[in-house]
């Protein structure tokens, strides 16, 4: 039996998904960035910075839910178009913004925005990929935030110090606006043949989604291994300059190797799936399976802290992230097999609101532990967290498998 290929709009569309999901990443660097530089312009202290922070973060957990609920309500040409216009006009007010007032109130509406735009990928993975094509296709897409949180700083800084920190944001947000007029154009005509018509039933009500046991499976394996991912990301930085010497040019130069390299796993990954599914595997076994042979790698990472150099500390970061990534990679796709289109937005806002509640959870009790008792215990409780989630969808898998 042959197997479905994806259309050329559907290519073009993860083109535009990839500009998408790489601008959503820089545009919330942004300002951690060029917090030295607004400290001075705005007379910014760090208790402000925080306030800043928390102006983001608190929408963005919770428009997670929301978001997820929009697309599927109104479909992804019409929630995408908006989510990416809207924030790139936030970020557009941040470059305006002339006090602390309007810079929070800019960082809050980025906060609401840009979580849409996870829901929606969900949704148009499951419109225009076939099942058999799905993991390749979400493999390429993957390393788009990578390549945003590499561009951020080089970009910032140049657009900075060429003309002024207000271009930083201003450009971006332009270039965003460009992006949902082109998602508008694009998103139109989804394939008959997988029913994806906008017009197809509505959107599962929530209380019919939370009544479903197998979302809570998913939401408990999300808020188990999220903060793993959160922790390296905020955490790693400062551990490689104070622990182990990195100079902060040094940190430009490698930083980005073990997201890079963990896209490359992303995508070889998603091959391989891919492989198993178009001849007849299970696909909600193929996933399951996919996240226990990556979790069975993670305890290295509590060795990170006794690595003997930085090339050893690289390798098991970057073991660490490997596995971050696929586990990421592999949640939409376990969705996609498991639920109807028409739930599978708002499920991916609520596994991305459980996440991201999860990483700034860990984040606040990460500093008094570090303080206290050092990385080593931290590190040793991340690395089990995975292996924890796997045995937990491991041990349910008959039951997703069926629901499939």
């Amino acid at each position: 039996m042959s197997i479905p290929r994806p259309s050329r709009r559907a290519w073009w569309l993860l083109l535009l998904l990839f500009g998408i999901g790489l601008l959503n990443y820089l545009d919330r660097q942004t300002l951690s960035i060029l917090k030295a530089t607004l400290k001075v312009e705005l007379a910014l202290t760090d208790i402000h910075y925080s306030w800043l922070v928390t102006a983001f973060m608190a929408p963005y957990i919770l428009f997670y839910v929301v978001s997820g609920r929009l697309v599927d309500r109104f479909g992804t040409r019409r929630s995408l178009s908006a989510f990416v216009g809207i924030w790139s006009v936030a970020n557009i007010l941040c470059g305006c913004a002339q006090n602390l007032a309007q810079l929070a109130g800019a960082r809050a509406l980025l906060g609401a925005a840009e979580p849409g735009a996870f829901p929606a990928i969900q949704r148009v993975m499951m419109t225009w990929f076939p099942p058999e094509r799905r993991a390749f296709a979400w493999s390429l897409l993957s390393p788009c935030t990578t390549v945003g949180a590499i561009l951020a700083p080089p970009l910032v800084a140049l657009l900075t110090t060429t003309w002024s920190w207000h271009w930083a944001f201003i450009l971006p947000g332009v270039v965003g606006c460009v992006l949902a007029a082109g998602w508008w154009l694009t998103d139109r005509n989804p394939p008959a043949a997988s029913g994806a018509a906008e017009a197809e039933p509505a959107a599962v009500p929530l209380r019919t989604i939370l009544g479903d046991t197998r979302v809570w499976i998913l939401l408990g394996a999300r808020a188990v291994t999220d903060p793993v991912w959160y922790f390296h990301l905020f955490w790693l930085p400062g551990y490689l300059q104070e622990r182990i010497g990195v100079s902060l040019s040094q940190l430009g130069w490698i930083g980005w190797i073990p997201s890079f390299v963990a896209s490359l796993a992303v995508i070889l990954t998603g091959r391989i799936t891919d492989f198993f599914v178009a001849r007849g595997r299970p696909p909600a076994r193929v996933r399951v399976t996919m996240f226990a042979l990556a979790a069975a790698f993670a305890p290295l990472g509590a060795f990170t802290t006794f690595a003997p150099s930085l090339l050893w500390a690289l390798v098991l970061i970057s073991a660490v992230a490997i596995i971050c990534q696929i586990w990421f990679f592999g949640q939409g796709l376990l969705v996609a097999d498991i639920f109807p289109r028409n739930s599978a937005a708002t499920i991916a806002g609520l596994l991305g609101a459980v996440g991201a509640s999860g990483g700034l959870l860990m984040n606040l009790v990460a500093g008094p532990l570090i303080q206290h008792i050092g990385y080593v215990p931290v590190f040793i409780g991340l690395a089990c967290l995975h292996p924890l989630a796997a045995v937990l969808l491991w041990r349910t898998l008959p039951r997703l498998v069926r629901a499939a």
